[in-house]
């Protein structure tokens, strides 16, 4: 009942793999959605400093 059977061992790796995977791809999904937002705030302050701008230059 002491032995260790390469089964098991598979078992158990893939299981750890297969939790890796889960956290890695949440932490992946959490550092995309951080990029589009700051990406998004870039561009809307593009556009405000456009529309400003060409309020400016109506007479």
């Amino acid at each position: 009942m002491g032995s260790l059977n390469v089964g098991d061992i598979l078992f158990q790796l893939m299981a750890f793999l297969v939790l890796l995977a889960i956290i890695s791809g949440v932490g992946m999904l959490i550092k995309r959605a951080v990029s589009s937002d700051r990406r998004l705030k870039r561009i809307e302050e593009k556009v405000d400093k456009l529309q400003e701008e060409k309020r400016r230059e109506r007479p």
